[in-house]
């Protein structure tokens, strides 16, 4: 299965059916069928929906009569897929004989799909070069140019559809997949029909109107580093390149903005470009540099700047993922080497804030009297922004539990591990950690960056260390009360020659650039002012800040100092 997309390219297509058993081939009886299939289980209509596809891409008929057929089958085809998808689209890692069966009839499915568009594509291309059409058959010319057109755009979208499905899953593209659709696209530029309008050509309103756009959005959602988000920021990214991918610029020749390369003869994705090619020759070179500045400005103009797609789905956390990756320079900052061991690590900041309070509760952490709530035995904010906030009193016994994970490889920056096969809810990109190499260790801060499905049932991730020295703190609005303290931790890191000193708290809407803070260290309260963010997820969000007062200064930067002493 895995080379099923270089088969597809390679192998030559043979025609050995005169007619199909599931109903005659004309369109009409085929509809018929197709409508037929609402009344079986879904996983009854997915195999004959399957087998239906192989007949039809082995049927020996007319291109354009194939390309009826695929399209009547299209609506029902999607209804099932939308079905499928929905038991592991955002629904966390999940390892179960039954889910990774339904993942692999879907992968079967829609690759099928964009087989005998690619079928039509190849034979419709190979006959409009070969045959000489007469005036009385020009009709039939650009029927047959009109599905050539109209195949190439839908099977580049089952293969965006397939790109998708699996960064839902952080698994890697099949074999030939990428050769696959930089061939479509190629057919397309050689046929000089890469700009040609679909809506135009079958009355449509689709949001990507030519091959064009098309590829520049799979090119996006392999740009945008999915596996370092997560799910439910993969689908709002998907959402919004619909409209992204028309900010993205293909050139021939390279220019200063050519942040990206793509060999178009090789089955490799785009490569950022690194001015050496070892091992491709690019011949289509990429900026990103437009969607860079339409993300940047955001953060200047109000909401009426943006679509209302965008004002649905890209937050904070996702606007900072996008801008990060485009302006970032994409080499890796620090050299790896292979290490073996193991590695504790816990997750979420309340978590951390536990152990590095010295397995206290925070509510047992805090010197002043807290108002809990005696039904649900929790200590809340409300009202704030309209946000309710809720903590509880006691962390749960999963929610303390340490895992232990096997390293693969590290670097003074972090570590890639190797996860064990129980995954717990909360392992998910932008968390926060707390890891250590051995029990009587020190606790590191730390974030995951990226997951990535390295095997079947074997996941890898990448652990970014973002602070050696790191303390349990509280804060709260300036013009909130005592009650609504929050878990906060106060992280000092090294910057050249001198001591910095942020702040990692919840991603909450209420905390913004400019709020005014309480920080409550044992009995020691500060005041401080937000500045801007270093980090966002959706998870916490790491700020720098600054104390109005000098004196608080010093005093902030002494407790920091004995505590790293006595740590």
């Amino acid at each position: 299965m895995n080379k099923v997309f270089t088969d597809i390219l390679q192998r030559p297509i043979i025609f050995n059916r005169n007619e199909l058993s599931f109903a005659t081939a004309e369109p009409d009886a085929v509809a018929c069928w197709v409508s037929s299939l609402s009344l079986l289980p879904l996983g009854d209509a997915a195999k004959a929906l399957f087998e239906a596809l192989i007949e039809i891409n082995e049927l020996e008929c007319s291109e354009t009569l194939r390309f009826d057929f695929l399209q009547i089958l299209s609506p029902q085809f999607n209804h099932v897929l939308q079905h499928l998808e929905s038991h592991f689209f955002n629904q966390g890692l999940i390892h179960s004989d039954r889910n990774d069966h339904i993942i692999e009839l879907a992968f079967r499915l829609r690759t099928c799909l964009a087989n005998g568009y690619i079928i039509i594509a190849k034979q419709s291309s190979a006959q409009l070069a070969q045959q000489k059409f007469s005036l009385f058959a020009l009709n039939k010319k650009k029927n047959l140019k009109a599905a050539k057109t109209l195949s190439i755009y839908y099977a580049m979208h089952e293969l965006t559809q397939l790109v998708y499905q699996q960064q839902m899953m952080y698994s890697k593209p099949a074999t030939g997949q990428w050769l696959c659709i930089h061939w479509l696209f190629d057919l397309a530029q050689k046929g000089k029909v890469e700009l040609e309008n679909i809506n135009q050509l079958q009355g449509l309103n689709r949001p990507l109107k030519n091959i064009l756009r098309s590829y520049h959005q799979v090119i996006l959602l392999h740009i945008l580093n999915t596996n370092q988000i997560r799910q439910s920021e993969i689908q709002s990214l998907y959402e919004c390149s619909f409209e992204w991918a028309k900010l993205i610029q293909l050139e021939y020749k390279e220019s200063q903005s050519s942040k990206y390369v793509i060999d178009k003869t090789k089955d490799l994705p785009p490569a950022y470009n690194r001015k050496q090619y070892p091992a491709i020759f690019p011949n289509l070179f990429i900026s990103t540099q437009p969607l860079l500045e339409h993300i940047t400005a955001t953060l200047h103009k109000s909401d009426d700047y943006l679509s209302t797609i965008e004002k649905q789905f890209l937050t904070p956390a996702l606007k900072f993922h996008v801008q990060n990756i485009l302006g970032s320079i994409g080499e890796r900052r620090h050299e790896r080497f292979e290490s073996s061991g193991q590695l504790h690590i816990c997750f979420g900041l309340h978590t951390a804030h536990f152990y590095l309070s010295k397995s206290k509760n925070f509510i047992d952490t805090l010197e002043h009297d807290i108002v809990l709530n005696e039904t649900t035995d929790h200590f809340s904010i409300e009202n704030i922004d309209k946000t309710v906030f809720s903590l509880p009193s006691r962390l749960s016994r999963e929610a303390k539990k340490i895992y232990m994970t096997d390293i693969l490889d590290m670097s003074v920056s972090g570590y890639r591990i190797k996860w064990p096969e129980e995954i717990p809810a909360h392992l998910k990109t932008g968390e926060l950690i707390l890891v250590k190499e051995n029990i009587h260790g020190k606790w590191r801060g730390g974030v995951i960056r990226w997951i990535k499905q390295a095997s079947e049932k074997n996941l890898e991730m990448g652990l970014e260390i973002l602070t050696k020295d790191v303390l349990p703190c509280a804060v709260r609005l300036e013009n909130q009360d005592q009650s609504h303290y929050l878990p906060a931790l106060l992280v000092q890191s090294q910057h050249l020659d001198h001591a910095k000193l942020t702040l990692i708290i919840a991603n909450y809407s209420v905390f913004q650039q400019q709020n005014t803070l309480k920080l409550q260290i044992g009995t020691e309260e500060f005041v401080l002012y937000l500045l801007k963010a270093q980090l966002i997820t959706q998870s916490f969000i790491q700020f720098e800040f600054d104390l109005p007062d000098e004196a608080q200064k010093n005093t902030l930067k002494n407790v920091m100092i004995r505590h790293s002493r006595v740590n």
